[in-house]
């Protein structure tokens, strides 16, 4: 097959049984630049391939009917199918199972499960090595005429008398003393490689057997001890269908394979420290773009280069300076993570200097092929800067340096590998002109925002500590009895260096850190504590709301805390409810469903923040023992002129009132919404327009306000609003 020219897209023709398995390969080796054509057997594939005649085969072993193997087998044998690449896909590793892939004329074999990121590039490089082969094979073709002719590196053998004659040229090639007389076909096997015997002998049986033409390339024990690669051709003289004679040529191809491997070496990796060089660097990045933009995700490519190598290399001179970059690969190469290399689509075993690349002098690279967010790669950036500035004795001489390092993200900061290199690149000559050994981000507002979410998470690591968090309190209002039936802890947290910090700007990162535990923990005893006073006091309210992370409820230790806190403050559990989100409760229902039967077993209360923003079903909603749907905000801002919203409210009320639910409305600011929930039958508010979160000691003036002597008797809704307002203006 000659070689394709750059504007085809090689044609793959896959063979699989199994539908997500084609489909999982071909979005795969679309991305990476071929056109795929499928069959689900061994028969289709083998018609498919003579109306196709495709480039490379890619074909599953285990298959109903007629197996890979034996496909295989039949490929070879027809017309244009004795040198097409074939991959073997195997689930298989044995040795047996690998030999019979060759055997059946496998060019290579992969292993599942299969290594989709890299796939393309392994289809590339089969097709770049078939094509070489291929062209190797013509030029032996002419070549062996002129060697039948002159005898030159020529064997045959006798099969009635296994009787073997080598040429002198033979001798000479694989170094063999012509004194050595070799007459059997085992003393001829011997100077070929031990690891490659088995193969060769089997691949002399099936010629010596079947007859035909055929060939093999293996490897040789030459003299001295080193290796050497070799390409023998056999044809068979055969009477009917016995084989009596076989004519073999045989070539050292050492030097072609060497060749082969120093063009590649020199094509894609740097001569001095082995990394990948720019180009190949570039095809991993642009490869690595076109799999985040598939899967929406965030990667990264950091671009660094030593502060003060020139000096170094003046005063030092130049092997100290090559020195010292071949030291920094390696510890480029040691300092990273197999977490910071390895994606879905990569395996495990993945060389973790892959990522890497020098792109000149002292600049180098590193592609973080997926990151969660940006920080991810400022941690990188710190953990190499760490790495590299310690001292390195180098020929006696103990050298010091730092990086300097820029870092661009997908796809904010381009989304192309020639844009991201640029502006990573950019970025670190920021560093390097602001302090030198520190990491820059490309897109300012992200590096502000990098350095803000390390600020925040520090300062967070010590607030309770310092003190620093507090609760308020937002009533909830019986619209029926108009009497305050509970209340809202809420938290918030006042930084000696940030301020004041909405519950939006922390909690997030306080779920990311597991620093809600701790949290979540001193909230809940904090809430329950405040609740256990107003109630000795004599304030009547029915109970104390407190919301619980996702974090918190996956916790194995969760209930038994709960159970702990209530008896460690004294309060009732009936009087304790705690909120949760649909989405918390969703995240694996069946569990959720046995964690909050056994928080009703204490007594608790149950209720679903936000409700109507998540995806619950009505059959796991029926499961839940809850006693308390909150109407999310968002559904009451317009509910009295949205219809929208109002069929929602309304919606929801009336599913809670036939599964015996209570139903509280949150962000309550008007007169008009009111209007509306209680003409909806609606059985609590909470928001603005009964009261503003206020402080435990604004709660308590505002209660102790209340005829406490008078809690069972109904109150106007008004008159709690006069006194909260009240409230609300002293604050």
């Amino acid at each position: 097959m000659d070689a394709l020219s750059a504007e085809e897209r090689p044609l793959v023709l896959v063979v699989d049984d199994e539908d997500y398995m084609r489909f999982l390969v071909e979005e795969s080796l679309d991305q990476a630049g071929f056109d795929v054509i499928e069959a689900a057997n061994g028969e289709e594939g083998l018609k498919l391939f003579q109306e196709r005649r495709p480039n490379v085969v890619l074909m599953d072993v285990m298959m109903p009917g007629m197996d890979g193997f034996e496909t295989c087998a039949e490929l070879r044998k027809s017309p244009g199918g004795v040198h097409v690449p074939v991959l073997m896909i195997t689930g298989l590793e044995d040795v047996d199972s690998i030999n019979s892939a060759y055997s059946a004329g496998a060019t290579d074999f992969i292993a599942k499960p299969i290594n989709y990121e890299l796939l393309g590039h392994r289809v590339r490089y089969l097709l770049r090595a078939s094509s070489a082969i291929n062209q190797l094979i013509n030029s032996e073709r002419r070549l062996a005429d002129a060697q039948r002719i002159a005898r030159m590196g020529y064997w045959d053998w006798d099969a009635e008398q296994d009787a073997v004659h080598i040429s002198p040229q033979v001798y000479r090639i694989i170094g063999i003393p012509e004194d050595e007389v070799i007459t059997s076909f085992d003393q001829f096997l011997s100077w070929v490689h031990e690891n490659d015997r088995m193969q060769v002998r089997e691949w002399f049986s099936e010629a010596s057997t079947l007859g035909g033409q055929t060939s093999i390339t293996h490897r040789s024990n030459a003299p001295g001890g080193s290796e050497s690669y070799i390409r023998q051709q056999v044809e068979a003289v055969c009477e009917g269908d016995k084989v009596l004679q076989l004519y073999g040529t045989l070539q050292d191809i050492t030097e072609l394979h060497e060749a082969e491997a120093r063009i590649h070496k020199l094509a894609y990796f740097d001569s001095l420290t082995g990394l990948p060089n720019r180009e190949l660097f570039k095809e991993r990045v642009e490869f690595s773009v076109d799999v985040a933009c598939r899967h929406g995700r965030q990667m990264a490519l950091l671009f660094l280069d030593l502060n003060k190598f020139k000096r170094i290399n003046d005063t030092l001179g130049h092997r100290i300076g090559d020195l010292l970059l071949i030291s920094t690969a390696k510890r480029l190469s040691q300092c990273m993570r197999s977490s910071d290399v390895v994606t879905r689509e990569q395996s495990m075993n993945s060389d973790r200097s892959e990522n890497l690349a020098r792109l000149g002098g002292d600049e180098f690279t590193v592609l973080l092929s997926e990151i969660d967010r940006s920080e991810d790669a400022g941690r990188v950036a710190k953990r190499i800067i760490d790495t590299l500035s310690q001292p390195v004795v180098l020929e006696g001489h103990e050298v010091f340096t730092t990086p300097s390092v820029g870092i661009a993200v997908y796809p904010a900061d381009g989304d192309t590998a020639e844009e991201l290199t640029k502006n990573a690149d950019m970025a670190m000559y920021y560093a390097k002109r602001n302090s030198k050994n520190l990491y820059q981000f490309y897109n300012q507002s992200m590096n502000e925002s990098a350095l803000r979410r390390l600020t925040v998470e520090n300062n967070l690591r010590k607030a309770l500590e310092r003190d620093e968090m507090t609760l308020v309190y937002q009533p909830q209002l019986n619209v029926l009895t108009g009497q305050v039936s509970g209340m809202e802890a809420l938290l918030r947290w006042d930084s000696a260096e940030l301020g004041n910090l909405s519950p939006e700007d922390f909690i997030p990162l306080a779920e990311e850190t597991g620093l809600i535990i701790p949290i979540g923990e001193w909230v809940l005893r904090t809430a329950c504590t405040q609740a256990k006073i107003w109630r000795d006091k004599g304030y009547g309210f029915e109970r104390i709301a407190v919301n619980v992370s996702a974090v918190q409820f996956a916790e194995n230790d969760f209930t038994p805390l709960v159970r702990k806190v209530l008896e460690e403050t004294g309060l009732e559990p009936g009087a304790l409810e705690l909120e949760v989100t649909e989405s918390i409760l969703m995240q694996d229902a069946d569990q959720a469903v046995e964690t909050l039967n056994h928080l009703k077993n204490l007594g608790v209360n149950i209720a679903i923040d936000d409700f109507g923003t998540g995806y619950s079903s009505l059959s796991y909603l029926k499961q839940f023992p809850i006693d308390r749907l909150k109407i999310d905000k968002a559904f009451v801002r317009d509910v009295d002129s949205d219809a929208d919203d109002a069929a929602i409210a309304m919606a929801v009320i009336a599913m809670a009132g036939s599964m015996n639910l209570k139903v509280i409305a949150e962000g309550v600011e008007n007169d008009e919404q009111l209007n509306f929930l209680k003409d909806k039958r609606c059985d609590e508010i909470q928001g603005f327009l009964l009261s503003k979160p206020i402080s435990s000691a604004d709660m308590d003036t505002y209660l102790h306000s209340l005829d406490v002597s008078n809690w069972d008797s109904a109150k106007i809704v008004e008159g709690h609003f006069e006194k909260l307002s009240s409230v609300n203006e002293v604050k």
